[in-house]
């Protein structure tokens, strides 16, 4: 289904806005995240209910379709009486969409839009229909090693990338990875996403935690006693590699008392019949991954380079020609005004379809040789290598970083990587650029004035002086009436489709 924000630790708070003291336009960063709306009222007046995915105590999980985009979400509204959610309680929910719209990471859940209303807060997230990880380990009993290893490397990717942001997941477990589709779960290869960040907590650099959070069969020894940092989350994935490849959990108790008993010893064994066809490395690596001491154990990134993923099969290539079609979009690419770069955000954040991206997917994967969930130039570098030469490639990609890496921390991100790779002429449709002004002109007044720009753009930013929204506003105001028509909102957006035409 979507994202299950239920549980979060209250004091946990992310601002993914703007960087401080942003005094012009050039000091703005956009991030995908900084287009997830709070909205007020229904959201059926802009979503079909298709289907009620599941019903709990607390409210329901609603299939819907965008009635603009036509694309599918989930949305699962929660009762704040029945859930009896006080002001706190609301305040941890949103927190935590706070950090889920703070990962850009392809194997991590998308949060799109909250609507938060007095009696009903609803949260629109990503649609996924392939199940928990948990029933496939379940019906198949045990995975195969090429199949873990593909799970595996999406996992610890995800993870990387959470380390890499200041946040700890807390609660890793196959109930908390979802496959995307229905029709990936019934292949043999499928694509997981990481769910449920209720339990997350912002890292403090150097200090240590102590409140007991996690599942039993996954919780790390570290935790039980009240001391612990990241690497609790790499314990959980060197339990979650055990069980997709015995079926079994490697610590066991009939009772939490029990199965907290066998965590703390980590008496770690590997039974001859169970692993009898597993190879060295993967034992090698559960072993580096369920180090009762955390300081010894592997972190995300170390684990990515273990040689057990060296040989892993590529599902992930891309043909030459797709290849081609994608370098030649990002060559293309030439959004420079700071409202362009939002309205591609926006596009790509909520318009598109999941089928609209595969290939570019792929090859954002493929580019990832270290697997941590972002490029860096070399990463660019290589994979434009695969279609230009090598003294292209040099050049092209310090353009592509200075005009692609938006918000600037010197990495280009997953959703980033899309907006410059996507064909403009598909995605910067009249449909397309209409939905993001109405997203934009909250009054319905048919303009965009700089106090709206503010309340799209500017959420939770207050650091952002006045001056900028009316400097994006003056660089698009064809007639200076100090507001944004529809006209001049499309006309800007003319600019990215004439550069594209130029090219060809």
């Amino acid at each position: 289904m979507g994202c299950s924000p239920t549980k979060l630790n209250k004091n946990t708070f992310i601002s993914v806005q703007a960087p401080q003291n942003v005094s012009t336009i050039k000091d703005l960063k956009i991030t995908e995240g900084m287009l997830v709306q709070e909205n007020k009222g229904n959201p059926f007046e802009n979503y079909d209910q298709v289907k009620v995915l599941g019903e709990g105590t607390f409210g329901k999980v609603f299939l819907v379709k965008n009635k603009i985009s036509h694309v599918l979400r989930a949305i699962k509204q929660i009762q704040k009486d029945k859930a009896e959610m006080g002001e706190e309680e609301e305040k941890a929910i949103i927190n935590e969409i706070n950090i889920l719209k703070s990962l850009d990471h392809p194997n991590i859940m998308k949060v799109y839009e909250y609507y938060n209303s007095e009696k009903v807060l609803s949260i629109v997230s990503e649609l996924c229909t392939g199940g928990e990880l948990y029933d496939k380990i379940s019906s198949s009993g045990s995975l195969s090693e090429k199949v873990s290893k593909y799970i595996m490397k999406q996992l610890l990717s995800a993870v990387s990338f959470c380390h890499e942001n200041g946040i700890i997941h807390r609660d890793l477990k196959p109930e908390n990875l979802l496959i995307e589709s229905e029709e990936e779960a019934k292949m043999e290869y499928f694509t997981i996403k990481v769910i449920d960040f209720g339990t997350s907590d912002k890292l403090n650099k150097g200090k240590t935690m102590k409140e007991q959070i996690g599942t039993p069969f996954y919780i790390a020894p570290e935790v039980l006693s009240g001391k612990y940092n990241e690497k609790c989350d790499l314990w959980s994935c060197g339990v979650i590699l055990y069980i997709l490849l015995c079926g079994v959990p490697p610590f066991y108790g009939e009772t939490d008392d029990e199965i907290y008993d066998a965590v703390k010893k980590g008496n770690l064994e590997f039974e001859e019949k169970q692993w009898l066809n597993i190879s060295e490395n993967a034992k090698d690596l559960i072993r580096k991954l369920l180090v009762k001491n955390y300081e010894k154990r592997l972190s995300a990134k170390e684990a990515l380079k273990h040689e057990w993923f060296k040989n892993i099969e590529e599902i992930n290539q891309v043909s030459k020609e797709e290849m081609k079609k994608i370098v030649l979009n990002i060559h293309k690419y030439s959004a420079t005004q700071k409202l362009q770069q939002a309205t591609l955000a926006f596009i790509v954040h909520n318009l598109i379809k999941r089928e609209d991206i595969k290939e570019i997917r792929k090859c954002f994967i493929e580019f990832d040789k270290n697997g941590d969930g972002r490029l860096d130039k070399n990463e660019l570098v290589k994979g434009l290598s695969l279609v230009l030469s090598r003294e292209e490639a040099n050049k092209e990609v310090d353009r592509i970083m200075e005009i692609i890496d938006v918000d600037g921390n010197g990495f280009i991100e997953y959703e980033e990587f899309l907006r410059a790779s996507l064909d403009k002429k598909k995605i910067l449709t009249t449909e397309n650029v209409r939905a993001v002004f109405r997203t934009f002109d909250k009054d319905d007044s048919g303009k965009i004035s700089p106090f709206e720009l503010k309340m799209v753009m500017g959420q939770g930013a207050d650091n952002i002086d006045d001056k900028v929204w009316m400097q994006i506003v003056n660089e698009i105001d064809l007639n200076h009436d100090g507001e944004i028509s529809f006209y001049e909102f499309d006309k800007m957006m003319d600019l990215v489709r004439d550069d594209i035409d130029m090219e060809n």
